[in-house]
């Protein structure tokens, strides 16, 4: 018998980063700006601009986004 440890046997550092733990970070961020592009597309169709809060929209989504991020890659 092999002595090499079984795949899920594995000790692994319940701090250090899984692979999923990047692809929640990106959608975090495009869930952020679309969201938020939209609400400012929403906002600019109901007021009649042409296209004023689709762009604040999309800063402020990013802005939060970003926030959100880094407020969940610091708990441990």
């Amino acid at each position: 018998m092999s002595r090499e440890p079984t795949r899920g046997s594995e000790k692994r550092d319940p701090r250090a980063p899984r692979e999923s733990d990047g692809w929640k970070m990106f959608s975090t961020l495009l869930a952020g700006v679309l969201v938020w592009s939209g609400i400012g597309w929403a906002v600019d169709e109901l007021v009649g601009f042409e296209a004023l809060f689709l762009p604040i929209g999309a800063v402020l989504g990013l802005i939060g986004a970003v926030y959100l991020v880094v407020a969940k890659s610091r708990q441990v």
